[in-house]
């Protein structure tokens, strides 16, 4: 007689991270933006002005990635949920090396960038699998 197969996999858990990556792309974004526009043929009075808040606005943008929460992620077959609130139609896309996980929980929407630093191979090819489980048990 053979083994009966469970009809579940077990559940992904992780924990989702901001990106250190992203940070330190966003704050590079923001030099070459400000040096790009001091190197254009701006006159010197708009261009100096207008490269600070370049360079500023990146370097916010990059404080305000990096200040993000911590987000508990949990996928099994028979539910989903982000910080404990229950999603729905889950969905996974790659570009690459990214992942970025997109959901809607009631009328909201959410969603989740994975980038190298945060979620290595195996992890990924996890989190791939659980997503269809998901759109399979549905």
């Amino acid at each position: 007689s053979r083994r009966p197969c469970w009809s579940t996999s077990a559940p992904f858990r992780c924990e989702w991270r901001p990106s250190r990556w992203m940070s330190g792309a966003l704050a590079l974004l923001g030099v070459l933006a400000a040096l790009s526009l001091l190197n254009c043929e701006l006159e010197a009075r708009i261009a100096w002005p207008v490269a600070l808040l370049a360079l500023a606005a990146g370097l916010l943008l990059a404080r305000r990635e990096a200040r993000k929460p911590v987000r508990q992620l949990l996928l099994s077959a028979t539910a989903a949920n982000v910080d404990g609130v229950v999603i729905d139609t889950p969905e996974l896309i790659e570009r690459g090396p990214l992942a970025i996980l997109r959901w809607r929980a009631g009328k909201r929407r959410g969603q989740l960038l994975f980038w190298p630093d945060t979620l290595p191979r195996a992890m990924r090819r996890e989190l791939r699998l659980a997503v269809r489980a998901i759109a399979v048990s549905r």
